[in-house]
């Protein structure tokens, strides 16, 4: 059945594409997505009421007057109206993947790029397979570059999501253990990753790791490797020195002068939950709670213990999600890493995180470590908050907050 106009007799203006009414503005066209828990139909009349201009379905809503087009399939249409704006792009695209650093890498390379142009990007961490069509309709199309995040959690999804955006640049910032559920070693992931070269013009790749052959291989077009050339990086870690060469690798290549690099990373600000610090009657807190898996873990871990710290170091760690079979050994391995660090306090919360990180450690629930905190914390301390983003760590710091104020 080819698309179907409904009460559509005038024209209106498009102000933005929207699946979600949570987020919807008024003037956004509302195109009715099916999930695996959720049908977007079913939220049709709420679009309405926040004053969608028009609404994209795959069966017809008679009691409505807002315009309709009316489709075969929904995700479909989302995707060829992406690939219909990715043929209007001038700009040079890149597309960024890796286990983990995605989205500050992205965030690292928006501000290099800052400084000689425009920049178009992912917001958030919309890169899946709804969320990458969302930001390129969402996208400045006049941009100089777009700066686009690739994620996945099962085999294939790199490989198509690489077909849609298209990259000039692809960069894949390292391999690690996440999203293991659906691979059964690290040598999938790596080609998972890889896959991103399949439509790619050139790559940004790590000649130190151990894949980078492997990565390369199956790709023909030119590699360039990480930069020898110091800079400053805007975080601690060595993760995050990693990054910076990312941002400063690919900027070079785009044109980006030495003290301009510099400037765009000295002009860093992390997305929210990633090393987000903030301080409360002397305490200092670090937010790293919006995804967690065992290299991530073990890098913010390592940083945070290194961490100049006038008073006493507190750990709140929760489960990595998303590890298969490999949950309760990569937990458990974690927790003997954790009790080699020199730190006053942890606190384990949640099933994973109290049954599996490790036994020795103080697992409770959040409730109580808000108590516990409250009553443990002086100024001159500091708190790092570490899981994966459905133990939802963040509502700690909210209610510590909430009794401060």
């Amino acid at each position: 059945m080819p698309p179907q106009a409904v009460n559509a007799d005038a024209d209106f203006p498009i102000l933005g594409i929207s699946h979600d009414t949570r987020t919807l503005k008024s003037g956004d066209v509302y195109i009715a997505i099916k999930g695996e828990h959720f049908d977007g139909h079913d939220f049709v009349e709420q679009a309405v009421e926040k004053g969608a201009a028009g609404l994209i379905v795959e069966r017809e809503c008679p009691r409505i007057e807002t315009p309709q087009l009316i489709v075969p399939d929904t995700m479909d249409a989302l995707w060829k109206l992406a690939v219909g704006v990715r043929q209007e792009w001038t700009g040079t695209v890149i597309g960024i993947t890796g286990s983990v650093g995605k989205t500050t890498v992205k965030e690292l390379i928006a501000s290099v790029l800052a400084q000689t142009g425009t920049v178009a990007k992912t917001p958030g961490n919309w890169n899946n397979e709804i969320g990458l069509p969302l930001s390129m309709l969402a996208a400045d199309r006049t941009a100089d570059f777009f700066v686009f995040e690739l994620g996945m959690n099962h085999p294939g999804e790199i490989e198509r999501l690489s077909a849609l955006l298209l990259p000039d640049w692809a960069l894949i910032t390292n391999i690690g253990k996440a999203h293991t559920e659906f691979f059964e070693n690290l040598g999938e992931i790596a080609d998972e990753k890889a896959s991103i070269l399949c439509h790619a013009g050139q790559a940004v790749l790590d000649g130190d790791s151990q894949w980078f052959e492997r990565i390369k291989s199956g790709f023909g077009g030119p590699v360039v490797t990480l930069t020898g050339k110091s800079f400053i990086a805007p975080q601690p870690g060595a993760h995050m020195v990693q990054n910076t060469r990312f941002a400063a690798t690919l900027g070079l290549e785009l044109g980006v002068s030495f003290d301009e690099v510099q400037n765009g990373l000295d002009l860093f600000t992390p997305a929210p939950m990633r090393w987000e610090e903030s301080e409360q009657g002397g305490v200092v807190f670090i937010n790293d709670a919006y995804n967690a898996n065992p290299l991530s873990m073990r890098a913010a871990l390592s940083t945070f213990a290194e961490l100049p710290c006038e008073g006493r170091r507190f750990l709140v760690l929760g489960g990595m999600r998303e590890l298969g079979a490999q949950s309760e050994q990569e937990h458990r391995a974690l927790g003997e890493f954790v009790d080699s660090l020199q730190v006053h306090r942890v606190i384990t919360v949640g099933e994973l995180g109290t049954q599996l990180i490790c036994e020795s450690l103080s697992g409770i629930e959040k409730p109580t470590v808000v108590e516990v905190l409250r009553e443990e914390l002086k100024a001159g301390d500091k708190v790092l908050l570490k899981a994966s983003r459905g133990e939802h760590l963040e509502t700690i710091l909210e209610e510590l907050k909430t009794g401060a104020d």
